[in-house]
Order: structure tokens, then sequence, then C-alpha cells
């Protein structure tokens, strides 16, 4: 009984600790160009905690994957907008 006191909190508190994989598609502004596309993935990919990126020109988007422990939607755009191309979440 005295085991189960002890190991119940750690077990909880494992369980809350846990990452979860998110991913978020970004509508993405100010692409004009083929290159533009490169400088968004670079720039979404130096956030810790994103896994993948995938930007599509023609539909002005991005698809990022990423550990919602270690990032953010917000940290992810701030990002992409410090880089010169303002992201929101898509709606």
């Amino acid at each position: 009984m005295l085991r189960s006191l002890i190991l119940l909190p750690l077990l909880v508190l494992a369980s809350t600790v846990q990452a979860a994989e998110q991913t978020v598609t970004l509508t993405v502004e100010n692409m004009t160009c083929a290159l533009c596309p490169v400088t968004v993935r670079t720039a979404m990919e130096d956030v810790p905690g994103v896994k993948d990126v995938r930007v599509d020109f023609e539909s002005k988007t991005a698809v990022v994957v990423f550990d919602d422990l270690e990032a953010s939607v917000e940290d992810i755009a701030e990002a992409s907008r410090l880089a010169g191309y303002p992201a929101a979440p898509e709606e």
C-alpha cells in the first residue's frame, strides 16, 4: 500500500510531462518568389522543437510539426515574421 502511495504521484507527474507532437498550418504573407519558401522554412526550422516544415508557395502556407513542450505556434509565427514573412494560423 505504501509503495502505491509513493508511485502514484510519480506516474501522474510523468503523464503530464510527456510532449505532444502538434501540427499546425500557417498562412504566410509576402512570399513573392521561388526563394521565399526557403527563407520561411529555414526560419521556422530554427525554432527549438520544430520537427518538420513544409512550405507551399502556391497556397502561401506552411505546415509545421512541432513538440509543444519546446515550441508554440506563436514562437513559429514570430520566427517567420522576423524573417520578413508574417504568419498566422490558418482559419
